[in-house]
């Protein structure tokens, strides 16, 4: 089994910001190993053989990223509470909680970030109206980074 293109991108993207001085990944016989920071510094690594069935070491599913908006939309920004995966529905195949145009209140569920096997509702904050959403579902989002703009209503 080895890894293919997309799923390396989606890895390197996440990597990007990042805090981290390594990162060790492996996927049947293909391991990726990345550094920062002085190298001459760093000490040796040696990778202990290790051997997880797949059952316990699931790979989540690389979709391509769509369009997405910029960050910049005038509007309240809805952050992500906690550093976790960001779900647009209740269940897969679901209708997402919410899509651009529709109106929340501020009790209103926008999302769902999980972290360890935990459900977090997210709620609007605010009234108004959608105006953009700034991540995708199934993917990694950082503590207090923006998921949607909400339009005040007057």
């Amino acid at each position: 089994m080895t890894i293919d293109l997309e799923e390396l991108a989606a890895v390197i993207r996440l990597l990007k910001d990042a805090d981290f001085s390594e990162f060790n990944y492996s996927k049947g016989d293909t391991v990726l190993q990345v550094r920062r920071g002085d190298l001459a510094a760093a000490t040796p690594f040696a990778a202990p053989a290790v051997s997880v069935p797949p059952a316990q070491a699931p790979v989540a599913p690389v979709r391509p990223a769509p369009a997405s908006a910029p960050d910049d939309v005038a509007g309240a920004k809805v952050r992500a509470p906690l550093l976790g995966t960001f779900y647009s529905a209740a269940k897969p195949g679901e209708k997402p909680f919410v899509q651009p145009g529709d109106r929340v209140e501020p009790d209103t569920v926008v999302c769902i970030v999980e972290v360890m096997k935990l459900m977090n509702s997210v709620t609007a904050g605010v009234s108004g109206f959608i105006a953009a959403i700034h991540a995708r579902d199934g993917e990694l989002v950082e503590h207090d980074q923006p998921l949607f703009t909400v339009v005040e209503a007057a």
